[in-house]
């Protein structure tokens, strides 16, 4: 190729480098300038805001424990005696009444010796009603020169044995009777069986449980408190009560705290008394976990009302005005729950002013005109 071919080619492909550089150039000036021009419009639309100043409210010091539901009366059955249980009567859930029969032992020997020991009675009461009979009779000659001093004492002698005898045959009575209390388990109660720790066929020994029932209606939740926060709480003191799967807060009243925390941990143990509503008291169920808040003192808390809060994905926040007076979308981190509000943590301060209501859709940077 010689030197002027060389040079047009070089010469076409600078004029070709021009002419894209040129339209390139053309095109930025001209999104540069749409861009000024749609910023311009955008900055000139306003959007009329209601807006209030943020300032602490005081609210009840709120303290919460955890603790579980318990009915107030409720029972774990055993037995005093070493045996084989014949039957069970009740499952989990079923209602029984006082007195019914929740688990039989068997108890052939008690019978056995039941009968042995009402036969005896017969036969001593029998023999106690003649010695009678002859004391009162020779008390009579006795007293009429008829009958010598010695047949007298022998004769008390012999009715004071026979009583004791019956004495001893009716306790021995009380006792197969009091046996056989133990073979025949009964609901000390009206209530529910929670639990049913045998079957047919199992040994019973002594002090084993066999049956928990409780009584339906009644129910209390026994909390932990700290030994830090132990001074706050008093009897009589009224608390809130939050349960899953209960609508609503349930009033509690404590009826009993612990003096000592030597086999708690360091906690105090805290009887509570649940008060619910009658459409509350059908959804308690004893082992639930509780929230319990206790309020005692004041304190001022930042608070927004709920409709306020913004959710994008894992993060929350608040719509305020800037200090250029443009709409801003401010993060925050959220508390507790009261009446008046959700508790503001951090994100805002006394003094921010806070977005009410807005004629338009919000973005950062938005243009604002203040009612």
């Amino acid at each position: 190729m010689d030197f002027n071919h060389r040079k047009k080619l070089e010469n076409s492909i600078i004029m070709k480098v021009k002419k894209v550089s040129f339209f390139l150039l053309a095109a930025g000036m001209l999104f540069q300038a749409c861009s000024h021009g749609e910023t311009e419009e955008t900055k000139s639309a306003q959007i009329t805001v209601t807006v209030q100043e943020v300032k602490a409210v005081e609210v009840p010091k709120a303290f919460s424990y955890s603790g579980t539901v318990a009915s107030v009366k409720q029972s774990t059955l055993s037995t005093r005696l070493m045996g084989q249980i014949d039957q069970v009567l009740v499952h989990e859930g079923d209602k029984v009444e006082k007195g019914q029969l929740l688990l039989a032992l068997r108890s052939n020997d008690i019978l056995a010796r039941q009968m042995q020991v009402e036969a005896n009675i017969v036969e001593v009461t029998a023999a106690y009603k003649n010695a009678e009979a002859d004391m009162k009779r020779i008390s009579n000659l006795y007293e009429s020169k008829s009958a010598t001093q010695k047949e007298f004492d022998d004769t008390r002698t012999h009715f004071e044995m026979m009583q004791a005898k019956l004495n001893a045959v009716n306790k021995a009575k009380a006792e197969v009777t009091e046996m056989l209390t133990y073979a025949n388990i009964r609901a000390p109660y009206a209530g529910v069986v929670t639990t049913r720790f045998v079957d047919a066929g199992d040994m019973a020994n002594p002090g084993m449980p066999l049956v928990a029932i409780e009584a339906p209606g009644l129910f209390e939740v026994n909390a932990f408190i700290p030994e830090s926060e132990i001074h706050l709480i008093e009897r009589n003191d009224t608390v809130n009560v939050i349960l899953n799967g209960v609508q609503g807060a349930i009033a509690g009243l404590v009826s009993r705290i612990s003096p000592s925390s030597r086999f708690s941990g360091a906690q105090f143990e805290a009887r509570i008394v649940l008060l619910p509503e009658a459409h509350q008291t059908r959804a308690i169920r004893s082992g639930t976990f509780a929230h319990v808040n206790l309020y005692k003192g004041i304190e001022k808390k930042v608070l927004v009302a709920e409709s306020l809060i913004i959710d994008r994905g894992q993060l929350t926040g608040v719509w305020t005005v800037s200090q250029t007076g443009e709409a801003l979308l401010r993060w925050v981190r959220l508390g507790k729950q009261y009446a008046e509000g959700i508790e503001i943590l951090a994100g805002i301060k006394n003094g921010d002013r806070l977005i009410l209501q807005s004629e338009g859709r919000l973005h950062d940077g938005a243009s604002l005109q203040i009612n």
